[in-house]
């Protein structure tokens, strides 16, 4: 994306779709993690990519459930197979203990040369990637 259209996606009536009007997934994104203490940057480049940063204040009273975090990740990379995903996510703990996971697509598309994303032998596998990856999360939070 261009800046003056990083400027404008926070707005809810600006989408690239065709059959709505409106997209709320980005402000909504940027509510929730400002009513945490939190904040939502986009950092772009035409041609190059988008990575969207959010920040939650984990403990905050009015954070509101992250949801299935790796089921979310594994629709995202198994519905867009044509974007190279870059996947981080880091939490600290109440007593400043650091749990990052990073997953890059790359080297697994790589490796399947080819082979659908969607073959269950391999959505198994990146479910165990996921499910691994966020499994630690569960030992800091308390």
């Amino acid at each position: 994306m261009d800046a003056e259209t990083v400027a404008r996606v926070i707005d809810p009536f600006v989408t690239s779709r065709t059959t709505r009007k409106v997209g709320l997934g980005i402000p909504l994104l940027k509510a929730a993690a400002e009513c945490a203490t939190g904040d939502l940057l986009i950092h772009s480049k035409p041609g190059e990519g988008t990575r969207i940063d959010v920040d939650f204040q984990h403990s905050h009273l009015d954070r509101m459930p992250l949801g299935d975090l790796q089921d979310t990740y594994l629709t995202l990379l198994v519905a867009h197979p044509e974007v190279h995903w870059l996947f981080t996510y880091q939490l600290i703990g109440d007593q400043n203990e650091n749990v990052e996971f990073f997953f890059d697509d790359g080297p697994v598309k790589e490796t399947l040369d080819g082979i659908s994303l969607c073959e269950p032998t391999v959505l198994e596998y990146l479910r165990q990637v996921f499910r691994e990856g966020f499994s630690t999360e569960e030992q800091i939070i308390h």
